[in-house]
Formats: structure tokens, C-alpha cells, sequence
């Protein structure tokens, strides 16, 4: 029996656009009584994700974000509904609040034509669920209350943990933050993949960290 698991990488907001981004925090109503205003350091955010949820018509999404709040349950909510989702389609599925997980179909054989259509799947799910327009929005909050999170904060935090060592300059650190230089992505030479003999759990684990939470909130 041939088996297709994928795992799902995280959906975080690129860097650059999660620092940049000052735009959360409640919501009120005013204008017209079925458009929210939002208010506080992610209006703009809030504002942005109501707006493509509506137009793909994700509801649930939709009636999460109508308040400005997004709580833990709403997101959980929403990653349970990708994995009804994906039942429904013939998956086994799995989905974090963060957006991880992982999929998989018994009886397919791995080939480009049935990896795109697990692809669109996996998207459908995601706006149908809400967990597109949730996850990040709530990952952002939770660690970067303020929107004050900047690359400096994000390069302290490598240097503190050891990701990075003192023969790479700060300039050079934000590069690999913003990709690299070697068109490999950036921090190419740290791997996730446990099964790699160069992998570093420490390493893997504040590489990631440090970019969506480098004041430990």
C-alpha cells in the first residue's frame, strides 16, 4: 500500500512584512452596521484579512474577525474544521494553531498530478476552514503584542541562542532573514529535517522562534 504524508510548514508572515506591519487589538463598529472598523497596532491586518475572508466567502472566518479579537478557540476552531475538510475530501489530516500539520492519503501514488490536486485541496480547506486568515493574524498578536518587534529583536535573539555566532555580522544576519544570498534560502545550512546528520534541534527550533517570538512573549 503506497502512502502520500506531506508535512505542512508553518504559516508564519514573512518577516520583513510582519515587522513592518503596525497595524491589532478590538474592534468597534461604527459607519455602517455590518462593516466593522478596526482599531489598534493591527487594524490594517484585521482590516486586510476580513476583507479576502469575505471574498472567498469563509464565513467562520469572517465572523471571527467581525469583533477584533481573535481568541485561542476561534483558531482551534478553525484548524478543526481544515481537518473536517480534508475528511471530507478522503484525507487524514492534522492541523495546529500555528498552521502545521501534516496530510495524508492512503492508495496514491506520488506524482506531480496528484500533488497538485492535494495542493488545491489543502488550499480549499484552508479558506473554507478560516485557519488561512486566523492563524498568523493570532501568532502575531500573541507575540508581537505591540508591533513593535523589530530585526534587531530578531538578531539579539539568534546571537542569545546560538543560532548565529559572532563570525556573521549583523548585515549578513538580515540577509539570510530576508532570504539569503546563495538562492537557497536563507540559513540554508541549519536543516529542519531530523533526519539529516547535521541536524540541531536548538538551532531549528530558535531559528524559528526567534523570527515570530524574539521577546519571548
Amino acid at each position: 500500500m503506497n502512502g502520500h504524508r506531506r508535512r505542512v510548514a508553518c504559516v508564519i508572515v514573512p518577516l520583513i512584512a510582519a515587522l513592518a506591519s503596525c497595524s491589532s487589538a478590538p474592534s468597534s463598529q461604527s459607519g455602517t452596521a455590518s462593516e466593522p472598523e478596526f482599531t489598534g497596532a493591527y487594524a490594517q491586518d484585521y482590516s486586510q484579512a476580513y476583507e479576502q475572508a469575505k471574498r472567498n466567502h469563509s464565513e467562520f472566518a469572517v465572523e471571527a474577525l467581525s469583533d477584533g479579537e481573535l481568541a485561542e478557540s476561534e483558531v482551534q476552531e478553525s484548524a478543526d474544521r481544515y481537518v473536517q475538510c480534508m475528511a471530507d475530501k478522503g484525507y487524514t489530516a492534522t492541523k495546529s494553531i500555528d498552521g502545521s500539520g501534516d496530510v495524508y492519503h492512503p492508495d496514491q501514488p506520488l506524482d506531480e498530478a496528484w500533488t497538485t490536486r492535494m495542493e488545491r485541496d489543502m488550499h480549499d480547506c484552508d479558506v473554507q476552514s478560516g485557519i488561512l486568515y486566523l492563524s498568523a493574524l493570532w501568532q502575531q498578536e500573541r507575540t508581537n503584542p505591540d508591533g513593535k518587534n523589530d530585526t534587531s529583536m530578531v538578531i539579539d535573539c539568534l546571537r542569545r541562542h546560538d543560532v548565529v555566532d559572532d563570525s556573521m555580522s549583523d548585515v549578513q544576519i538580515e540577509q539570510e532573514l530576508n532570504g539569503g544570498t546563495d538562492g537557497a534560502g536563507g540559513f540554508s545550512w541549519i536543516p529542519y529535517d531530523m533526519a539529516d546528520p547535521n541536524y540541531d534541534a536548538d538551532k531549528a527550533k530558535w531559528l524559528q522562534e526567534c523570527q515570530t517570538n524574539p521577546r519571548g512573549f
